[in-house]
C-alpha cells in the first residue's frame, strides 16, 4: 500500500471520498530532464521510468557505434586518402551516418517526450484501475446504505 496526499471529492449525495493527489509538475520535469526516467520514479511510475531509461541508454549505445564507425572512417580517410576509401568504405560511411542521425533525433524525441510525461504526472495504470474499484464500492455501499434508510423510513410512516 503506498502512502500519497489525498484530495476529498463529494458526491451528488453529500458523500465523501478521498482520491489520491496527482503527481506531476516542474520538480519531476526537471528530474527527467537531468536523468531520463527520473521523473516517472518520482510520480511513482516504476516501469515508465524503467521504459524510459532503457530507451535512452539503448538509444546511446547506438549514437555511440555510429560515432565510433565515424572515426573509423575518418582514420582510414587520414591513412589511405580520400578516393581509395570512398570506393571502398562508401557503405561504412553511409550507414555510421545515417545511424548518428536518427539516434540523435530519436534521442531528442525520447527525451522531450520523457519530460513533458513527467510533467503531467499520470499515474500508473494499476492505481488508476484500483482507484476507479475503490470509488465504485464506496458508490455501491452509499447507494445500499440509502436504500435501507429509505425502506426503515417507509415502515415508520406506515406504523
Amino acid at each position: 500500500m503506498s502512502i500519497s496526499a489525498v484530495n476529498s471529492i463529494a458526491f451528488k449525495d453529500n458523500t465523501q471520498t478521498q482520491q489520491p493527489k496527482r503527481s506531476g509538475g516542474a520538480v519531476p520535469a526537471v528530474g527527467s530532464f537531468l536523468v531520463p526516467g527520473l521523473g516517472h520514479f518520482m510520480n511513482g511510475d516504476n516501469k515508465k521510468g524503467a521504459k524510459f531509461l532503457g530507451g535512452a541508454i539503448g538509444l546511446g549505445a547506438v549514437q555511440l557505434a555510429s560515432l565510433l564507425g565515424c572515426f573509423k572512417l575518418n582514420d582510414s580517410i587520414a591513412k589511405k586518402g580520400l578516393k581509395e576509401v570512398v570506393m571502398k568504405d562508401k557503405a561504412l560511411g553511409a550507414v555510421a551516418m545515417a545511424a548518428a542521425v536518427a539516434s540523435s533525433v530519436g534521442f531528442f524525441v525520447l527525451r522531450l517526450a520523457d519530460v513533458v510525461k513527467a510533467y503531467q504526472g499520470e499515474q500508473p495504470k494499476e492505481v488508476q484501475e484500483a482507484e476507479t474499484v475503490k470509488v465504485s464500492e464506496e458508490i455501491e455501499a452509499s447507494e445500499e446504505t440509502d436504500v435501507a434508510e429509505e425502506a426503515e423510513a417507509s415502515e415508520e410512516t406506515e406504523n
